[in-house]
């Protein structure tokens, strides 16, 4: 079923075309040219002049225009705008207008553009596609990306990575509005033609990471899956996954059909079965969803600190479902945890203290 997508602003700036300047160089990192064929600046509303560092940037956020690129380019430099991105990528042929200094902060992702870069993919609902040689462009600027900041090249689709993982791309609508992970950006952007997994079939080195997951690996669908009795297109159905649903590695991987398979229990409805790897993502600890047990006694909290009072310490051995989190506080580590005795609050989730059912 295709995604409505919200109109933003942008739509609204159809403008001029783009009045092409000179190419860039690399700004610094490596040897690297900056893959990047114009300057046009944002206008200085539109974006935070700092002075940020690789050690301040670590993630890579995308997005699509919902409008044509040059419009894209002239609505950042609108002083009424009040957004911009770093970059802004056209989708018939790739050029690249640079519009914004990855030392200043960009306004394109609610409570997230400190520390990230953002890219702008032109798409149109009349366009109704994205071209491979947009998605080629765009990995070539993140491969750039993250050599000269040493960003993870890995894919994300849940707003709660952030708080666990060191870095890496994620999608706009996935990015979390606040330090705490709490929720994510309401957009659908970047919309439903978007494929995530296209644009890393094109960056070096996604495929030489080693396996996907692990096993006991927490997994969420990221959409719609069928999970079978054995791995192959062929095998009987046991049912189709939705997306959003939870569950846990236990076998894998293996290679049958041209795709590779795991085998995942599927804890929300204690399914068995083996599913597709393009169909899923990792969670780094935990999904929202994902059934836990406690390995140790363990205080239950009731907010995600130290100096939050204990309602309750739960055994040794009881279980519960995930519900909110992470949240750190002082390096400590908090997962907000239904209990199947009927406790709810947070608990410290290092140290294995919790791990999946």
């Amino acid at each position: 079923m295709q995604m409505e997508l919200p109109r933003r602003k942008l739509l609204q700036a159809t403008g001029a075309s783009l009045a092409v300047g000179g190419s860039l160089a690399a700004t610094g990192g490596t040897a690297s040219a900056e893959p990047v064929d114009t300057w046009e600046p944002a206008h200085s509303t539109n974006y935070g002049s700092s002075n940020r560092t690789a050690a301040d940037i670590n993630w890579i956020v995308v997005h699509v225009t919902v409008g044509e690129y040059s419009g894209a380019i002239n609505w950042f430099q609108n002083p009424e705008a009040n957004v911009s991105a770093h970059y802004v990528i056209r989708n018939s042929d790739g050029h690249t207008t640079k519009m914004v200094e990855e030392s200043d902060i960009a306004y394109h992702a609610s409570g997230f553009n400190a520390n990230s870069i953002g890219i702008e993919h032109e798409w149109t609902e009349a366009q109704g596609h994205i071209s491979e040689t947009m998605y080629q462009q765009s990995a070539e600027l993140i491969e750039y990306l993250a050599d000269q900041y040493d960003i993870p090249l890995d894919y994300y689709r849940d707003y709660t990575v952030p708080c666990d993982a060191e870095g890496g791309i994620i999608e706009h609508r996935h990015a979390p509005v606040d330090s705490g992970c709490s929720s994510s950006n309401q957009t659908a952007c970047p919309g439903p033609d978007w494929d995530g997994d296209q644009l890393m079939s094109f960056v070096d080195g996604d495929a030489d990471d080693g396996p996907a997951f692990a096993e006991g690996q927490p997994i969420t669908a990221t959409t719609t899956v069928n999970t079978r009795e054995e791995p192959g297109l062929n095998a009987d159905v046991i049912e189709t996954m939705e997306d959003g649903d939870v569950g846990t590695i236990v076998n894998g991987s293996e290679t049958a059909d041209g795709e590779t398979w795991w085998g995942i229990h599927w804890t929300d409805e204690d399914i068995w079965g083996w599913s597709v790897e393009q169909y899923l993502d990792a969670c780094p600890t935990f999904c929202h969803g994902t059934r836990v047990e406690v390995t140790r006694d363990l205080n239950v909290r009731e907010g995600p600190s130290l100096d939050d009072s204990v309602v309750h310490t739960v055994p040794e051995e009881q279980t519960g479902r995930v519900v909110g989190g992470p949240q750190s506080d002082n390096g400590v580590q908090f997962w907000e945890v239904s209990y199947d005795s009927g406790v709810e609050g947070w608990s410290v989730g290092g140290d294995d203290a919790l791990v999946p059912e």
